[in-house]
């Protein structure tokens, strides 16, 4: 997982909106364990949409990463570098 200076300096590279900056917060906030997107829904207020979206802006500019998730393989599990 990146530093929180490392982090920083990233975030100004990239323009990330309010839902991406709290989807990211709330997954290094879990760190290691990961979140599941239905997860992600049960502790923000935005709309499965927004997070679907904010997760795969945040793949692409590779602030996260996605694994399959063990106890159920149609899911993803969604960590931070």
């Amino acid at each position: 997982m990146m530093s929180e200076k490392e982090l920083e300096l990233e975030l100004q590279n990239h323009r990330l909106t309010k839902s991406q900056k709290k989807v990211l917060a709330i997954l290094r906030a879990r760190g290691k364990n990961g979140v599941t997107p239905k997860q992600l829904l049960d502790e923000v207020a935005f709309a499965p949409r927004t997070v679907r979206y904010a997760l795969r802006r945040l793949l692409k500019t590779k602030l996260i990463r996605r694994i399959p998730c063990l106890l159920d393989m149609r899911q993803w599990v969604y960590i931070p570098m």
